[in-house]
């Protein structure tokens, strides 16, 4: 082995570490933050704050010129001055994100509060909320440096330390004052913090103002299809609580977005590995087709048994961990973890090869895609005039896997053994869920700890072979980097 692999196996390793390391940590945070927050609060809290999301990140996304994927791919990546356009672009776009969330705050609080005069606080909140807008535009274009450089460490202290403020910002103020501003008090804490922290990023280094065409021309043009795609994303990712918000009450939707943001922690994971790790060693491969295909497929092996592992314990646990750590208000949350266990597992299918496209310099491809998700989700919509939430996640599942057929067309190369490995996996784990859950359903009305026994045995019986599986080749990886 070269040194040179050498090395690209000793980032993979290292940047694969960090990554989980923050991510573990982060979900930690935000879960235990959340158990605190749900019995401070109420249901209509995060409810509205639900919304308030979704309207962000539509803002964000709708306008999404791919700077961070620029930077990462192009080859002038570590150039200073294409580094300051990209920076000069990224604020911008922040001050022009804030202005649009200030003259949409009244029209979004009207079209909610037509139906729940509750969501007319939509008005007073957007606007606050927007100053984080502008406060992100001036975050330090290091983040994105670091991440093409593989130095993911620092990546992962810049999302975690703001986060930890923001946890204790958010409870305090809870504690004093119970209502959704102490949601809202934290997220801009988040910004600002995040902010400061990242101009400390790269000893040394000072992002400046500039303007160099060339750059502005090649980020334009990279960020084109990536601007499209992300806009198509939004309502492929949030088509759920948009809709959702006129169809169910604000206590629904809220209860809803606590269970989905558990189901998340899936889509969180394999997506951030994606983006931090596999995406930048594939564009080192961009011109070998049939080795990146090669190297894609490898590492999904592992990435699709952790995710079976987390969609498995979420279906199995779900129910009963809602059962024990939260209050009645939000008991029906568990119900609704065996249905969106499946959608996060067809996610995990999708984001562990949609990088491909995008590293082969083939944005279009994901555009595409999100487009056919988009359109079918109108499915998923009558699908709840028929079995409810059920429904509308079983619609919002088929979308996806008409996004991963089209991707998988459109891979340079193993499309049929990156189908079929989708395939093997998808059915291993649906029949040790429908075993377990089968099971489960029988003692439904055993005592408590009856059911926790039981869910734990079925989840060692599926860490255990995974763990056999999986340990031998990490090993193996681990041991070639040293």
């Amino acid at each position: 082995m070269t040194t040179a692999e050498k090395s690209e196996r000793r980032q993979v390793v290292q940047g694969t570490s960090w990554t989980l390391l923050g991510y573990g940590a982060s979900q930690f945070l935000r879960l235990g933050s959340n158990l605190v927050m749900a019995h401070l609060l109420f249901p209509e809290a995060f409810g509205i704050m639900a919304l308030v999301n979704v309207f962000m990140q539509g803002v964000q996304m709708l306008s999404d010129i791919g700077v961070g994927p620029s930077i990462i791919h192009n080859p002038r990546g570590e150039d200073e001055r294409f580094l300051n356009t990209a920076w000069t672009l990224q604020i911008i776009r922040g001050c022009i994100l804030a202005a649009i969330t200030f003259l949409l705050a009244w029209p979004v609080a009207e079209f909610y509060s037509a139906g729940q005069a509750q969501a007319v606080i939509l008005i007073y909140i957007l606007p606050v909320v927007a100053l984080t807008m502008l406060i992100d535009g001036f975050t330090s274009i290091s983040v994105f440096l670091l991440n093409r450089r593989m130095q993911l460490r620092k990546v992962v202290l810049l999302e975690l330390f703001p986060q930890i403020v923001a946890v204790i910002v958010m409870i305090g103020f809870a504690l004093f004052w119970p209502s959704v501003w102490a949601l809202v008090a934290g997220w801009v804490i988040r910004s600002i913090v995040r902010l400061i922290y990242s101009h400390m990023l790269i000893k040394g280094r000072r992002d400046h103002l500039a303007w160099d065409k060339d750059a502005v021309k090649s980020l334009v043009s990279f960020g084109a299809w990536i601007l499209a795609s992300t806009a198509v994303t939004f309502f492929a990712m949030n088509l759920d609580r948009l809709v959702l918000g006129k169809l169910i009450t604000l206590a629904e939707l809220g209860i809803y977005s606590i269970a989905m943001s558990f189901a998340r922690l899936g889509i969180h994971i394999t997506t951030r590995l994606g983006n931090s790790v596999v995406f930048p060693l594939l564009t080192k491969r961009q011109q070998r087709p049939q080795e990146a295909m090669e190297f894609c497929l490898k590492g999904r092996r592992l990435i699709l048994m952790a995710g079976g592992l987390a969609c498995s314990s979420f279906a199995i646990l779900g129910p009963l961990f809602f059962e024990m750590l939260y209050d009645p208000r939000y008991h029906a949350a568990g119900a609704l973890t065996r249905w969106l266990a499946i959608y996060v597992w067809a996610w995990i299918l999708v984001a562990t090869v949609d990088r491909v496209p995008l590293a082969m310099g083939q944005p279009k491809v994901l555009f595409i895609a999100n487009v056919l998700e988009t359109s079918t989700l109108i499915l998923a919509i009558a699908a709840y005039f028929y079995g409810g939430l059920a429904g509308f996640i079983l619609g919002m599942t088929a979308a996806k896997i008409v996004a991963l057929l089209y991707i998988t067309t459109q891979l340079p190369a193993a499309k049929m053994q990156s189908l079929i490995q989708g395939l093997l996996y998808t059915l291993a784990y649906a029949a040790f869920a429908c075993i377990s859950l089968s099971t489960l359903n029988r003692i439904a009305a055993a005592d408590i700890s009856m059911r926790c026994l039981i869910s734990a045995s079925f989840i060692l019986l599926l860490i255990l072979p995974v763990v056999i599986i999986a340990l031998p080749y990490i090993r193996r990886k681990t041991e070639s980097c040293l």
